[in-house]
């Protein structure tokens, strides 16, 4: 029996001792930088929606303005911002102010059908009790759940393990300057 021979089961033994877990360092690094994008995504998104909202304040429902925006309209901004998330998938979305909360819709699909004009009244509209006219800041936020891939190769799970989803939040308040 030669030298070579007797060596051949070590590649197989060494690359399973090394090859594995680095596969699966390689596979959690795919997947953490997946979850990063997909926060960055969902707080930029959010932020351009809260931007889009605060330069619609206070006095665009003031004649002669015409600038009132309703809550579909910055969720549509937010939509067209959060690219390759779901509008089903983008949970608890709440918009506020610093007088009221307007209200907490269960996904962002459920801003795109609401005709209620945020932050401010409707155009020529009676300023509403809370103070609109006084209000500081908007604040929008939401919740995106994560659930990783790499689930699936941590020990001893099985057929029909069924991991729970990480949730993603982010929220954006910016200040009404006029």
């Amino acid at each position: 029996m030669t030298a070579s021979k007797g060596r051949r089961g070590n590649t197989i033994i060494e690359f399973t001792l090394v090859g594995i877990p680095v596969i699966f360092a390689l596979i959690s690094i795919f997947e953490m930088s997946r979850g990063m994008w997909l926060y960055h995504t969902l707080a930029s998104s959010v932020r351009e929606g809260t931007r889009f909202a605060i330069v619609h304040g206070n006095n665009c429902n003031i004649p002669p303005s015409n600038c009132a925006v309703r809550v579909r309209d910055i969720a549509e901004r937010i939509r067209s911002y959060a690219v390759g998330l779901p509008a089903t998938e983008i949970r608890n979305v709440r918009f506020s102010t610093s007088s009221r909360t307007l209200a907490t819709y269960a996904t962002l699909q459920d801003c795109l059908a609401d005709n209620t004009y945020f932050p401010a009244g409707a155009p020529g509209g009676v300023e509403d009790p809370g103070g609109a006219r006084h209000m500081s800041y908007v604040e929008v936020s939401a919740v995106y759940p994560f659930q990783s891939a790499i689930a699936m190769f941590w020990p001893g799970t099985g057929r029909g393990q069924n991991f729970g989803a990480f949730m993603l939040p982010a929220s954006s308040k910016e200040y009404i300057q006029y």
